[in-house]
């Protein structure tokens, strides 16, 4: 693998697609299995005159009575009356029911706010999503090559409380941040060399060193579109474990490089196999019931 700046580039856009789009998708046409944590149930009480929550979760296979409905209500109401996200300029508490049901202002609006994150809770993002790829998605990527398309049949319903709880916290986070006009931290090209020398190694050592499964990797990731959906779905978490075991700062360079604007990455082909700096998509159902998650 020594030709690890050319194999970033598709591993980045891969991990990409999975950490930033997918925990809050919603989309009305899907079939009703819950996609990643809160994005829908957020969305329908964003918006002046949807009351109806019972209903909403009923509708995602989540009971009102239950406690994973008391965790994602309060975090709605939370999001709802924060002083800091009501007065967003671009529209507060409305402009969050936007980013749930708009695959672009959502894109756009994770990518800011999970940029604005301390490495801290970046790092607790990329895991906790990591841990949704690994528990909650077959080996197979339900036969998706897309990780935004994968990452959005994550659901709520199927999520432990305490994950649920999380997600809504970093959510709430990513939200407070997106407001946020601080300049984002930009690494050095040589920071960026000596985090993509680093990656290279913790990948090898993720792969125990078998020369099968590294040059499996390698040919994947340099030719994406001949990759199946469990070649895609194995490459992910092949690279997402590598870099949550990557130590600081090279780990947070990576994920700076994976989550930051578009307007600041390189084109990269969405969705399929992609390298750290666009691969990385949140779940897809944070929204009870099929709800997206971002």
């Amino acid at each position: 693998m020594r030709r690890s700046a050319f194999l970033l580039a598709p591993i980045a856009a891969l991990t990409a697609a999975t950490l930033v789009s997918a925990a809050i998708r919603h989309d009305p046409d899907s079939a009703p299995p819950l996609v990643a944590p809160g994005a829908a149930a957020t969305a329908g009480l964003a918006e002046p005159g949807h009351r109806d929550l019972d209903q909403l979760l009923r509708s995602h296979g989540i009971d009102p009575a239950s406690n994973k409905a008391r965790i994602i209500l309060a975090w709605v109401e939370k999001i709802q009356h924060d002083p800091v996200i009501a007065s967003d300029a671009r529209g507060g508490a409305r402009h969050v029911g936007q980013i749930f049901l708009d695959s672009r202002t959502r894109e756009e609006f994770m990518s800011n706010g999970l940029a604005h994150l301390t490495p801290s809770d970046r790092l607790q993002y990329v895991k906790l999503l990591t841990k949704f790829l690994d528990e909650l998605v077959p080996v197979n990527c339900f036969g998706l090559d897309d990780m935004r398309a994968v990452m959005n049949r994550v659901s709520l319903r199927d999520m432990p409380d305490t994950d649920v709880d999380q997600y809504f916290s970093l959510l709430f986070k990513v939200l407070i941040n997106d407001a946020s006009n601080a300049p984002l931290p930009a690494p050095t090209p040589q920071q960026y060399a000596a985090a993509e020398r680093q990656l290279t190694r913790t990948l090898i050592a993720e792969l125990h060193g078998d020369q099968v499964n590294i040059e499996r990797f390698a040919f994947y990731a340099s030719n994406p579109t001949l990759a199946t959906p469990s070649d895609v779905c194995w490459t992910t978490r092949v690279t997402l474990h590598a870099i949550i075991a990557m130590p600081e700062p090279e780990r947070d360079v990576v994920l700076l490089r994976t989550m930051a604007p578009r307007k600041r990455q390189d084109a990269s082909p969405p969705g399929r196999l992609g390298t750290p700096a666009t691969a990385f998509p949140p779940p897809a159902s944070s929204a009870p019931g099929g709800v997206p998650a971002p």
